[in-house]
């Protein structure tokens, strides 16, 4: 049962075909969720899965060190539930059942062994919920597999998993050896030989045109973090950036010719990716080349994120695959404007003053705002918004909306900040960014005095509205008011006549604040 008074603490321990991951998150009502603790130890449970079948004893100690930290955090944090998966490496092992029942004698963990189809699912999961793309082709490349799911209109259709693993292949056409590059061009070839013969076709997944490839994973997350050190990019920012083929071609070439030491030396890189890097970026580019597409997106979250989900959908595992889509589907759909204005932002979309894509971002605006701090430090308020994962914004989108919540408190710092960030955005998106800060400004007025807007011609030039006040004739900010459609004007290029009705009611007629005469006056020291 679900207790209102405090929100839920969950962790999700992941152990995987070369690392170990440790996330809190902290769950308010709702199913609304944020990890705010992430910890990732490389323990190599599969290092010696290629030649033995089986996960090595010193696999096993570092996995149990890992843990009993893991413990103490989930002890010091007061977590209330706890959820240990394990995916490739402990499925595949000979060994899985002993090691398994050792772990839980030496660390108190009890894990659950994932399936191919339940490790794909999950990812799914994650990944959709925080990117709302209704028809796409997601893969996770892990260090044991390659995990692909095929969705239309958010529901799967095909489901495939792989034996493309990164650790895995570097292990199996690799060399161990940091003063060389990691294949010799014979074993290169080798892999990207065995990596297409293994890979489906777009025919074989019955692709349809309007497809998008997401992707999540480690070695994704550096690919795009170096191409923005490469481009320069002015955004830190890895959740819902795009990469292009022609990008990932580019770097895929580069890490091929690079020793291990070089890889590691590179920054988005680091030593602990650079033994796997070069046979990522070969999967991920032979996928995009194989199935034929220009650009994958890339989400920060996946598994843990869709373990997550399907516990709270009812506060255990669910295997309710359609259920918990649904839910997902529901918590992608857009919320509608608030009744105040909701008529004037209409008419402003079916005259074409407005674009689709406008409005939705003032839709997700107004759903912000709310939940936003009062604070004076226009910045502060700027990365706070930037930073939240959006689900349905690309960055550019991401960020024509934190300028116009900021262009609603201040132009001056607006402005300035799209100067520092024009290399993302469009010269268009400066009058958007106008556009949707005037509906904000003119909505909140009209909402928080509870107006009803009756539209009664709309044109191009010209939109004609009576706002019914209530009963509230004079407290009503119409000062506010008359400033708020006067800046709609200048942003839209319109003119809008509007006139002011009220419901007849009993009403002061003194037109005169109420004021506490007990707040005690300064005093003020005469110094002539």
């Amino acid at each position: 049962m679900w207790d209102d008074s405090y929100d839920l603490k969950i962790s999700i321990i992941d152990l995987g075909y070369n690392s170990i991951k440790l996330a809190n998150y902290q769950v308010k009502r709702g199913f609304l969720y944020k990890a705010y603790l992430q910890e990732g130890i490389k323990v190599k449970a599969g290092d010696d899965l290629i030649t033995c079948g089986n996960i090595a004893r010193k696999s096993f100690r570092r996995t149990v060190d890992a843990l009993k930290m893991f413990r103490d955090i989930i002890k010091f944090e007061s977590i209330e539930h706890v959820l240990p998966v394990a995916t490739s490496a402990v499925r595949e092992a000979g060994n899985r059942e002993k090691f398994l029942k050792e772990l839980k004698e030496e660390t108190g963990f009890q894990f659950r062994v994932l399936s191919e189809e339940e490790e794909a699912l999950y990812s799914y999961m994650g990944a959709l919920n925080s990117t709302c793309i209704p028809t796409s082709l997601f893969f996770d490349l892990g260090g044991g597999s390659l995990e692909i799911v095929y969705t239309e209109n958010f529901y799967v259709k095909k489901l495939v998993s792989l034996p493309l693993g990164v650790l895995k292949l570097s292990q199996k056409f690799g060399i161990s050896n940091s003063q060389y590059t990691m294949f010799d061009k014979k074993d290169y070839e080798k892999m990207k030989d065995y990596i297409i013969k293994n890979l489906p076709s777009r025919k074989d997944l019955n692709l349809s045109p309007d497809t998008s490839l997401i992707g999540v994973g480690g070695t994704l997350r550096a690919i795009a973090r170096y191409d923005q050190e490469v481009s320069k990019y002015v955004l830190h920012k890895i959740h819902n950036y795009r990469i292009d083929n022609k990008s990932v071609e580019l770097i895929t070439n580069q890490f091929s010719k690079m020793t291990i030491h070089e890889l590691a030396n590179i920054e988005a890189i680091g030593k602990d990716r650079a033994e796997t890097i070069t046979t990522g970026s070969c999967i991920i580019h032979l996928l995009m080349e194989e199935l034929r597409f220009d650009k994958i997106v890339i989400s920060s979250q996946g598994l843990r994120e869709g373990v997550l989900l399907s516990f709270l959908n009812s506060m255990k595992f669910s295997k309710n695959l359609d259920q918990i889509q649904n839910s997902i589907k529901s918590s992608c759909q857009l919320e509608k404007l608030p009744k105040s204005g909701r008529n004037f932002v209409l008419s402003l979309l079916s005259t074409g003053l407005i674009k689709e894509r406008e409005y939705e971002i003032l839709v997700i605006a107004l759903k912000q705002i709310p939940e936003l701090p009062y604070t004076t430090n226009i910045h502060n308020l700027f990365y706070m918004i930037i930073d939240d994962d959006n689900k349905y914004l690309t960055h550019g989108e991401q960020l024509v909306l934190a300028l116009s919540i900021v262009y609603t408190r201040k132009v001056k710092t607006a402005n300035w900040l799209f100067e520092t960030y024009k290399s993302i955005l469009q010269p268009q998106n400066k009058q958007s960014i106008e556009k949707i800060a005037a509906c904000i400004r003119l909505i909140g007025i009209l909402q928080r005095n509870r107006c009803k807007v009756n539209v009664k011609n709309s044109s191009k030039k010209e939109i004609v509205v009576d706002i019914n006040i209530g009963t509230s004739k004079n407290q009503f900010p119409r000062i506010l008011l008359d400033g708020a459609i006067k800046k709609t004007e200048d942003a839209f290029d319109i003119s809008i006549d509007y006139s002011i009705s009220f419901e007849s009611a009993a009403s002061n007629s003194d037109n005169s604040f109420n004021i506490n005469n007990n707040i005690p006056l300064m005093k003020v020291r005469n110094n002539k």
